[in-house]
């Protein structure tokens, strides 16, 4: 019997993230160095390990519990499988400066219930281990600081954590008489005195309590007074706490390293309290009370970083309170000033109602420097963003309102305006330019007008509106408007980042493996266009204009007219990627109007491919066309998947060098077949599964009458069936001697067939349209080509019809699927309360360290190039 002991394990320089977005818990290790040695097989068994990290952060309901601290810890820990308990006892934990000693034991009972009994304390009293446990402090000359006081840190932890229940803990930190003075700043902050605790004494959640009786520190003589006591969370939230103080901002760096570089100034106040229970749903009058302020003046910052600073930063903040009741405090800043550079912003804002709805509304009016933006986010690599916004516009909500998500209930009014806008990035290295723009904001929508700008080289004005901006930008709701757009000069090679047809093959060849652009969901467009040209593949399409509906992943096409190749044509369809990412739906419909056939031969490949015979015509056409199928990743069409039908009127034109009709010139020795000329000839087709039906139509040529009909595949190969009725003097001797070996050869068959001065043909027409194969009979002997032909198409319109059903049926799996796999998700998250559509395992998905972020104001505006599409059509 083979068998594995395993006596030790390792891990050097490692990395260790844990997320639980369940319960908002955050833990990361950094330069992970850990070891473990025992016998790992035994029921029982010591467990030694060192551990040591860079750094470790802890982040627990968004409170950094653990920021970047350097870790160290030995500790020996008693494993017992059989009960899943796990007891240690070490002096040997220390985080910065700080260290700690440990005893106790936790224990696993299941899946959501633990036992623990644990105590910790601090065994040195110097206030300058807990002065390294802030991230700012703990820097490389932390050693140098000159610190004085005494420090109490310890705590223990004991009973069962369920979900119906909580251990009892007590945690104290007492700091009497600190003060901490780096070597090379003039002044100390001194007289730091503090006292706190978070205990509860028997574990039901409602007697938690945090309580810091006590706080001061003092900078330059100028003390700093806080107190914060919390009772009861679960019941009637007894809050007591205040702050007051005042802090001279230019002389922080005499007491605290700044960067460098860095320069502060200003006066901030403080004198603020609030006293008595929070319940958010008392409303009669009760002993609760808050009042006080926070006032900023003359507010001045700047840094390497922040070269344009924030100066002439003024405003301060009043708390009131009346009825005795927690929900009645306001808070209101009634003129605020602050100016970033050169930028004024003035601005007001009042809350109220804190503990129910959390009603806010305020006004901002001032410009803002876009380049400024670097400043307090960071741009993706290569992105620029220069302009100047100019606003005035007020703001009013609550937070019910967008917790329910009713966004409607959020209101802006005023107005902006954009100037010289520019953005540049890696996928827009030429960039986007916006001359200038009007926005007017009301509770219904926001209003643009005015708009001028350029893409590349095409220059372009706009205006229109937009509804439901705020629940769009929020919470992904459809955003929904119309916009007018005008063009000049719009040359699709330069959007798409290609070339003209001269490099389609090479461009084609790179792009085997592209995929198709995505029409975004939550979106709800209509958009009114005019462009006097827009240059593609060759082709100029003059006066382009029509609406264009973006819904449901769908943009739909309505009326789209257009001159181009010397004809009128108007466009009706939709393009959607709702339910084939990879191959998008198309569905057309349109009608042109004297075309030039060559050009348009030379110019589509749908042209080619449903009617290979324009090859060979000069002249113009006319047709209506229907069509669906789907597009191949490199926006082309998917040849085999199109299915429509349609009509083809040649109006007048010319047919030579044409191969099929050449073959029966020369069998039948009629020259003025190589080249004949046709007027009003019009053909009704249908196709699908890569396949053309040409119904019958009539031909007459001089005194030559024809019917043709038949099929041709989008590979050129041709089976047609040719019904001729002509006199026997148009034919050479070599077709009248063809014709007489006919008949002979009836009579012998006993069919007696008696040749008059006209004659009607069966003419079977096969191979491709390059080289065709002809057999001639008479009429008499083969029968009527085109009722045969009929029965040749009664199997073809099943066949695309069956072809139609199944694509609809998997279309509905599809569908089906899609809801399926939304209705698991939304039970997932009602019953764990987590997004599960997200869920992956790609290096995309790993986890990102909690920070204040600033959320986007801009999503998908800006369509990315794409790769060429051979066939506007």
């Amino acid at each position: 019997v083979f068998q594995l002991t395993l006596k030790k394990y390792e891990i050097n320089n490692g990395y260790l993230l844990f997320e639980d977005k369940r319960a908002n818990t955050y833990t990361e290790l950094t330069e992970l160095t850990h070891s473990g040695s025992g016998d790992l097989t035994a029921d029982v068994f010591t467990l030694s390990t060192k551990t040591k990290a860079a750094t470790a952060t802890l982040i627990q309901d968004n409170i950094p519990y653990l920021a970047d601290a350097k870790a160290d810890i030995e500790t020996e820990i008693k494993i017992d499988n059989r009960t899943n308990t796990y007891t240690f006892d070490t002096k040997d934990i220390i985080l910065n400066d700080l260290k700690l000693s440990a005893a106790g034991f936790f224990q696993l009972v299941n899946d959501s219930t633990y036992n623990m009994d644990i105590k910790f304390e601090s065994p040195s009293n110097d206030f300058k281990s807990i002065l390294s446990m802030i991230p700012s402090m703990y820097t490389e000359d932390f050693s140098t600081i000159k610190t004085s006081g005494k420090a109490v840190f310890n705590g223990f932890v004991k009973g069962t954590y369920s979900p119906e229940q909580i251990p009892a803990y007590d945690v104290n930190l007492e700091v009497k008489d600190g003060s901490f003075q780096y070597p090379d700043l003039p002044k100390p902050v001194k007289n730091i005195q503090l006292t706190m605790r978070a205990s509860n004494a028997d574990g039901k959640p409602d007697n938690s309590i945090i309580d810091i009786p006590k706080g001061h520190l003092e900078m330059d003589n100028e003390p700093f007074d806080f107190r914060f006591i919390y009772k009861n969370p679960v019941t009637t939230q007894l809050i007591d706490a205040a702050a007051k103080g005042k802090v001279d901002l230019s002389q922080l760096s005499k007491f605290i390293k700044l960067e460098d570089g860095t320069k502060l100034s200003g006066l901030v106040w403080a004198d603020a309290f609030v006293k008595g229970p929070m319940q958010a749903l008392q409303n009669q009058s009760g002993n609760f009370t808050a009042g006080g302020f926070f006032d900023v003046r003359n507010l001045f910052y700047s840094a390497a970083s922040f070269p344009q600073p924030i100066k002439n930063g003024n405003f301060k903040a009043t708390l009131t309170n009346s009825g005795g009741i927690a929900d009645n405090t306001a808070i209101n800043i009634s003129s605020g000033h602050i100016e970033i550079g050169n930028d004024p912003l003035d601005f007001s804002l009042q809350l109220s109602k804190p503990m129910s709805a959390v009603n806010f509304a305020g006004n901002a009016k001032g410009r803002f420097t876009l380049d400024n933006i670097k400043q307090f986010t960071t741009l993706e690599p290569g992105t620029s963003i220069s302009g100047v916004l100019n606003t005035h516009m007020g703001f009013a909500g609550n937070k019910t309102a967008i917790t329910q998500k009713q966004y409607d209930k959020i209101t802006l009014s005023g107005n902006a305006s954009l100037n010289n806008f520019n953005y540049k990035s890696a996928d827009y290295p030429s960039g986007i330019a916006i001359n200038g723009t009007q926005l007017s904001f009301n509770p219904s929508n926001i209003t643009l007008s005015n708009m001028s700008g350029k893409y590349l080289s095409t220059s372009f004005t706009a205006s229109g509106a937009l509804n439901n901006f705020i629940g769009y930008l929020m919470s992904n709701q459809t955003l929904s408007g119309n916009l007018n757009v005008n063009t000049g000069t719009v040359n699709l090679h330069e959007w798409m980042g290609t070339s003209s047809n001269a490099n389609v093959a090479a461009t084609t060849a790179s792009t085997s493996s592209a995929n198709p652009f995505l029409v975004p969901a939550g979106v709800d467009f209509t958009v009114n266009a005019n462009a006097g040209k827009v240059q593609y593949d060759g082709v100029d399409y003059n006066n382009v204009a029509g609406t264009m509906l973006l819904e449901d992943e769908k943009i739909t096409l309505k009326n789209i007219t257009t001159n181009v190749l010397g004809g009128d044509v108007i466009l009706n369809g939709s393009y959607s990627t709702k339910i084939h990412k990879k191959e998008p739906d198309i569905g057309f419909t349109y009608d042109i109007k004297n075309m030039d056939v060559q050009k348009a031969f030379q110019s589509y490949n749908t042209i080619q491919v449903l009617m290979p015979i324009a090859k060979f015509l000069s002249g113009t056409l006319s047709s209506q066309l229907t069509l669906t199928g789907n597009l191949k990743g490199d926006m082309m069409p998917k040849l085999n998947s199109l299915s429509g039908n349609g009509n083809l009127l040649l109006l007048k034109g010319v047919l030579a060098k044409f191969a099929p009709l050449e073959k029966i010139a020369a069998v039948l020795q009629i020259d003025r077949l190589k080249s004949i000329s046709v007027k009003e000839v019009k053909n009704y087709i249908e196709f699908a599964n890569g396949k053309v039906l040409v119904k019958p139509f009539t031909l007459n040529i001089d005194n030559i009458e024809m019917e043709i009909g038949g099929f041709h595949s989008f590979d050129n190969s041709i089976d047609y069936a040719i019904q001729m009725k002509l006199p026997r003097s148009l034919m050479g001797s070599q077709g009248n001697n063809l014709v007489n070996n006919l008949a002979a050869a009836a009579t012998k068959k006993g069919i007696p067939i008696k040749l008059g001065e006209t004659i009607s043909l069966h003419m079977k027409m096969t191979g491709s349209i390059s080289n065709p194969s002809l057999s001639i009979n008479l009429k008499e002997i083969a029968g009527d080509a085109i009722k045969q032909l009929e029965e040749q198409a009664k199997d073809f319109v099943q066949e695309k019809i069956d072809s139609a059903k199944a694509k609809v049926k998997d279309s509905l799996q599809a569908v089906k699927d899609k809801i399926t796999d939304k209705v698991k998700d939304k039970l997932l998250e009602q019953v764990f309360g987590k997004d599960t559509t997200n869920q992956n395992t790609s290096q995309d998905s790993v986890p990102k360290k909690p920070t204040p972020s600033i959320k986007k104001t801009i999503k998908d505006i800006f369509i990315k190039p794409k790769k060429p599409v051979k066939d506007s059509l």
